[in-house]
């Protein structure tokens, strides 16, 4: 295909892509998570794909005598095939079966698919030979083109919808991974539709019938890949801009260690005998620190509840709670007894890790203020027993 886009559009699309590819490249390939490498791979042979659609491309590389213009339309859906690889490998990867069977997958796909590849550009040799378009031949060989076409973008579709219904059912999921898997959805039936309006096309051209539907197919096909790209794009830019903000410290992450670390140290130095590591791992990532502190808070106020009292009466929330543990963390210090066990903070939903950080972040907003607060009382309670 040749794109029928505005150049300007065009290119300002294909820039964008190739500077998130570039980014993904240098930061999230070596070392970076299977599924970040899946994605990587899609927008680069995704990019390469609408590279070789534009027309400024196919004569450049006709005039340097690499390939023709034609063989260069077909290899450009030919590449838009490979692309699909990735996004299939990265739906299967979301099953609960994909541990055991994930090596032998990856080989077959791979394969499966640059022979797929070899296939759709044998099959339009003919076409190429009389210098037309393939969407727009007759012959067997346009039908078995685009089957080949239709059928990985079907299966990649129908394996999206299937997978993102299934965890949409399951239920208990964050509103952001419901939005995700939403967009999934609708991606996987965007991707079905085009499978079966693609091949009953091609069936039309081949056959020389139906051929409103066919130039409107046509139509569609020359226009629509570069938006799907630049859509593509921006998902797989949500990594890299992630990873820029990590290097900048302004992550998420790295917020909420910055923001529990002044708790965090005061509670682990009074509890010497919770469980900790011997060497600190100055490479760790701020998702791994803040995930080791968060549990080594918890470790902590299981050892102080056995120095608690009870949450102020006129004080209630990550306020009193702050206050409680204060108390208790000062108790312990000056060599209380303990006394009888009680549960230390109980704002948490306790529904995953990212609840837990959460809940203990706005005890630690509340931090110096209970330390005053507690410093305040004890003075009192001195002045009061003189």
């Amino acid at each position: 295909m040749t794109s029928s886009a505005p150049a300007l559009i065009a290119w300002a699309i294909l820039g964008f892509s190739l500077a998130a590819l570039v980014f993904r490249l240098l930061w999230l390939s070596v070392g970076a998570r299977p599924s970040e490498r899946l994605v990587t791979y899609a927008l680069l042979f995704g990019t390469a794909s609408g590279l070789l659609r534009e027309r400024a491309v196919q004569d450049w590389l006709a005039q340097m005598g690499v390939f023709s213009v034609g063989f260069v339309r077909q290899l450009s859906t030919a590449v838009m095939v490979v692309t699909v690889a990735p996004l299939l490998l990265l739906a299967a990867s979301w099953s609960d079966r994909w541990p055991a069977h994930a090596a032998r997958t990856i080989r077959l796909v791979w394969v499966s698919v640059y022979v797929s590849a070899a296939l759709m550009l044998i099959a339009g040799t003919p076409a190429r030979a009389r210098g037309q378009y393939i969407d727009r031949t007759e012959g067997w060989q346009t039908s078995v083109y685009f089957a080949t076409f239709s059928a990985w973008c079907g299966v990649t579709g129908i394996l999206m919808v299937t997978t993102s219904t299934k965890e949409l059912r399951a239920g208990d999921l964050r509103p952001l991974h419901r939005v995700t898997y939403l967009m999934i959805v609708i991606v996987g039936v965007w991707a079905l539709e085009e499978a079966v309006s693609i091949f009953v096309s091609s069936v039309c051209a081949a056959t020389g019938t139906g051929r409103a539907f066919t130039e409107f197919r046509f139509r569609a096909n020359e226009n629509n890949y570069i938006y799907m790209l630049g859509g593509g794009a921006l998902v797989a830019t949500a990594g890299v801009v992630t990873e820029f903000m990590r290097r900048l410290r302004i992550d998420p992450a790295s917020q909420a260690v910055r923001h529990l670390t002044p708790m965090w140290e005061e509670l682990v130095q009074a509890c010497p005998e919770i469980p900790r590591p011997m060497r600190q791992d100055v490479e760790m990532s701020p998702r791994r620190r803040v995930h080791r502190m968060t549990v080594e808070i918890r470790d902590s106020l299981l050892v102080l509840g056995r120095y608690a009292d009870p949450v102020a009466d006129d004080i209630d929330g990550p306020a009193g709670e702050a206050i409680q543990i204060v108390r208790a963390l000062h108790r312990k210090q000056s060599g209380a007894t303990v006394g009888q066990y009680r549960r230390l903070q109980h704002a948490a939903p306790g529904r995953d890790i990212v609840d837990e950080t959460r809940a203990l972040r706005r005890i630690a907003d509340r931090w110096d203020d209970a330390q005053n607060h507690a410093h305040a009382t004890s003075l009192l309670d001195g002045d009061i027993a003189r």
